[in-house]
């Protein structure tokens, strides 16, 4: 069994995050998965659009592992591992490496992104969602930007996400108290596009990603980039 299940239909490539004994909490090897399948999804040309979502009902992602992020794994982790561990010199100029890297390659891609929401999206899983082009959850989804219950300031995109999609002050009000959104909250609040029934999300964001595929595909990434641009 693989950390990240890849499959292709109708002109989209699933991402299916595999590790529901962790909630998909992302270790370095499920973070490096993504961002490969993500670069191979890049350069397929069959491939119009993405889905990602994860395997279960509990969660679309927990965020990031935390004996990963302890640095108590067997890849290291800058600030948190033992500095005399040997650690590839990308990470050493990346520390988050993969992990933070994922959201700047759905970002990059020049193909739109769709994320399906069930259970938990809080931490570096919600970053992930944010960065998504459009986010379909269905009633079971909670979602936080929950770093301060462990000790941590927000990465893998949220602070420059967050107050784009719910405002400037609701964004403080999460990342100061970590409260966690239920799915009407999370609509109410701009960080789902589309609330529907449970077991619902991966039905409606593979529809919308197949109607997506079947469009001009190069107007169309040529659009989602001239969109990406004009934020910064």
């Amino acid at each position: 069994m693989t950390d990240l299940a890849v499959t292709k239909a109708d002109g989209v490539a699933l991402l299916t995050l595999n590790r529901p004994e962790r909630h998909h909490a992302l270790s370095a090897a499920l973070s490096s998965a993504i961002e490969e399948a993500l670069h191979r999804a890049e350069a397929d040309p069959e491939v119009r659009c993405v889905v990602v979502t994860g395997t279960g009902t509990k969660a679309f992602c927990a965020g990031g592992d935390l004996e990963f992020i302890s640095g108590d794994s067997e890849r290291p982790m800058p600030g948190t591992s033992d500095p005399s561990r040997p650690m590839p010199r990308s990470q050493r100029k990346s520390p988050g490496g993969p992990f933070v890297d994922v959201v700047r390659q759905i970002v990059a891609l020049d193909k739109p992104v769709i994320a399906a929401i069930h259970g938990a999206a809080v931490g570096a899983g919600l970053g992930y969602a944010m960065a998504c082009d459009r986010r379909f959850g269905d009633t079971t989804t909670r979602m936080s930007a929950i770093f301060t219950n462990v000790g941590v300031s927000p990465d893998c995109g949220v602070s420059w996400f967050l107050p784009r999609l719910v405002g400037f002050s609701n964004a403080l009000m999460m990342v100061e108290t970590a409260k966690i959104l239920n799915a009407e909250e999370s609509k109410a609040i701009g960080l789902l596009d589309e609330l529907v029934p449970e077991g619902k999300a991966f039905d409606a964001a593979f529809d919308y990603a197949r109607m997506i595929a079947q469009r001009a595909s190069v107007a169309v990434d040529m659009a989602r980039r001239l969109i990406h641009r004009s934020q910064d």
